[in-house]
């Protein structure tokens, strides 16, 4: 799977109003953390500049998830 599916997918899963759990996705894409926060980082970036939303890292659950 290439990168641009990958976020794809991370992100429907955001809007989805689903968590994303750096392990569950490193296992179910097949990439490294570095990579994991490289992609949230983009997310980030895209959701608060075009969609006005904020991607929250939640320490409790240790989830990133919409605010």
């Amino acid at each position: 799977m290439g990168k641009s599916n990958t976020i794809l997918l991370m992100y429907d899963k955001l809007l989805a109003g689903e968590a994303l759990r750096i392990k569950d996705c490193c296992e179910e894409y097949h990439i490294s953390v570095a990579t994991f926060r490289r992609y949230i980082a983009l997310l980030r970036l895209h959701l608060t500049v075009s969609c006005g939303r904020e991607l929250v890292y939640d320490a409790e659950l240790c989830v990133y998830r919409l605010q």
